[in-house]
């Protein structure tokens, strides 16, 4: 479809670079989001095992005593 007037033609260049950087903006929010999440899974799986780790050798300790 061909423009002439060129106020319109103005107006849809406009929208046209509001919605590209609103997907921008959107996707980059998205990707931000999940390798958050992923990170937060990774760092609660490490405190975990570390946990178990300290509880198992406290156990040994003490048995050990016993």
């Amino acid at each position: 479809m061909k423009i002439y007037d060129k106020d319109m033609y103005n107006k849809q260049e406009e929208m046209r670079n509001v919605i590209i950087v609103v997907v921008a903006f959107l996707v980059g929010f998205f990707v931000g989001y999940m390798a958050n999440s992923f990170t937060s899974a990774k760092e609660e799986n490490k405190i975990e095992n570390d946990l178990n780790n300290v509880t198992a050798s406290i156990h040994r300790t003490y048995d050990s005593l016993s």
